[in-house]
């Protein structure tokens, strides 16, 4: 049975697991290169600083000596892996595109539509060709054009379209947006300053793994609001923000926050450094809660051999609190421009782990398996009651030939 210790083993062997840093970050010129000149939603993810390492690390987990002690365990990575591997082998001999290694970077653009589904378009870096246009093309049967030196396809009138630039770039989104930026005449757009682009750029510039980007026009502001209804927080601070941002970096994570009160910002303000001691508190109670509980199993010695297994190795879970969270004390700053109405907040640290914990997952894992083990145990030894079943009713009795009883 997978328990306690399986637990152990495996969280200590994921330890490598994580975002590192990515000495060829795309630039905003790369990433914005085929924005739209006004999006509502820029989203941005570095695939590159995420995807390749770990994926080589999940793929030798079953080779791990203390993985391959444990049967179970064993099995359980195996199957992990084997999945993970039948995925990315279907759409890499489907497509041509291996998900491992092929994707660098991708940044979606999204424009609100009332009554209809939102236009965007999201460019995808990475190692592409327009003969990627051709299997995806087959695939769904879509229809396949060429475009001054791109390719792109299109399944449906309602679905997004795909195409490869000349240049490598994939584009997936809105046929017509997709088609414009296929064109030999196409210019990327003007980041004017204080506008849409000009603060996606600051943000992808600062280099992060993971970008939020929120700046809402008018009509998209009174489509929002209406399909949340009320008056609550969420409708207020659409209604009056001009921009909202959320980053995540290999070393932490940061938000800016532009208002159109002062009230307002002095709101976020508050509430930012909340969430500051929010964070720090999630990187000391896990700790506090391992000691907790490491110091009580002591009293169920002898009871449970898993509870031995545990008790002789606390060193090693201790480690495990060390290495999926940190002590507090990272980095902090809050920036408030009054004149500008800005907030610019930043918490930091050696890694992403200790800005935001892991370690809270650790003891709710460690409760639930030995509720789910304690369970099993009352549900095997516990008598089964089987319910007799009613007695049969008894059959009418027939009716003569007449119709009438004799």
């Amino acid at each position: 049975m997978f328990g306690f210790v399986e637990l152990i083993t495996l969280l200590l062997s994921l330890s490598g697991f994580g975002i590192q840093p990515n000495p060829k970050a795309p630039t905003a010129d790369v990433s914005l290169q085929y924005a739209m000149p006004d999006p509502d939603i820029v989203v941005h993810f570095d695939a590159a600083s995420v995807v390749p390492n770990n994926y080589k690390l999940l793929a030798a987990l079953p080779n791990k000596p203390e993985i391959k002690s444990s049967p179970e365990l064993l099995k359980m990575v195996r199957q992990v892996v084997n999945q993970v591997e039948g995925a990315r082998g279907m759409a890499k001999g489907a497509t041509g595109i291996d998900l491992a290694t092929d994707v660098n970077d991708a940044t979606v653009f999204l424009q609100i539509v009332p009554q209809k589904d939102p236009n965007f378009v999201a460019t995808v870096h990475g190692k592409f060709s327009t003969a990627v246009v051709d299997k995806i093309g087959k695939i769904t049967k879509g229809n396949v054009t060429k475009v001054g030196g791109s390719m792109m396809v299109e399944m449906g009138p309602n679905d997004p379209a795909m195409g490869v630039t000349k240049d490598g770039v994939m584009l997936v989104g809105t046929p017509n947006l997709v088609r414009d930026r296929l064109g030999e005449q196409w210019k990327a757009p003007p980041r004017a300053p204080g506008s849409n682009l000009a603060y996606a750029a600051d943000v992808i510039n600062a280099k992060p793994v993971y970008a939020l980007v929120l700046t809402m026009s008018p009509t998209a502001r009174k489509t929002a609001i209406q399909g949340i209804g009320g008056k609550n927080f969420l409708t207020d601070v659409i209604q009056r923000h001009k921009l909202c941002t959320f980053s995540v970096f290999a070393d932490g994570i940061g938000w800016t926050w532009i208002d159109s009160t002062k009230a307002g910002l002095d709101q976020m303000e508050m509430m930012s450094q909340g969430t500051l001691e929010l964070l720090k508190a999630g990187q000391i109670a896990p700790r506090a809660m391992a000691k907790i509980f490491l110091g009580g199993l002591d009293s169920y010695k002898g009871t449970d051999k898993q509870v031995d297994q545990v008790i002789a190795r606390k060193a090693d879970v201790l480690k495990l609190i060390d290495t999926y969270t940190g002590d507090g004390n990272f980095k902090q700053t809050i920036n408030k421009d009054v004149a500008k109405l800005r907030l610019d907040v930043r918490a930091q640290g050696k890694s992403l782990s200790e800005v935001l914990s892991a370690g809270l997952l650790l003891p709710g894992a460690a409760a639930f398996l030995l509720v789910s083990k304690r369970e099993m145990k009352t549900s095997a030894s516990a008598p089964v009651m089987i319910e007799a079943p009613p007695p049969p009713a008894p059959a009418p009795k027939s009716p003569g030939l007449g119709g009438k009883k004799k």
